[in-house]
């Protein structure tokens, strides 16, 4: 028997057929809060804005950034510690849930946490 050979099929995905998928991409982001969880589709963020909480104020208990993301329908603030660690998989459709953890935890250098989500509904032009 061929070592190489062997080798080579331990490593190698299972694949039957001409054709590959991929897992489908989320259509929808979860905003998962205290009492609901709420759904956006992901290809409907018209902007975000990531800034500084203006509460922070240099109080080590609150949380330091603010991540606002603006849809038709609503707006979506998110508040909490490193949140440029979502932007990237934001901007490329990859984020399929967040959820808002309001007691610190183990906080991983990598990661980041969100401690509160509010999401504040957009009146539309029918109920002026």
């Amino acid at each position: 028997m061929n070592p190489e050979k062997s080798h080579h099929a331990k490593h190698k995905l299972e694949f039957s057929g001409c054709i590959e998928l991929i897992p489908p991409q989320p259509v929808l982001i979860e905003f998962v809060t205290s009492n609901r969880i709420w759904g956006f589709p992901i290809g409907q963020l018209n902007h975000f804005n990531l800034g500084t909480n203006p509460e922070h104020n240099g109080k080590k208990n609150l949380p330091p950034d603010l991540l606002a993301l603006s849809y038709d329908n609503s707006i979506v603030f998110l508040f909490g510690w490193r949140l440029e660690l979502i932007v990237g998989p934001l901007m490329s459709g990859r984020v399929a849930r967040i959820h808002a953890e309001k007691h610190l935890g183990t906080l991983m250098i990598e990661e980041a946490w969100v401690s509160e989500i509010k999401i504040i509904p957009r009146l539309d032009a029918e109920q002026l």
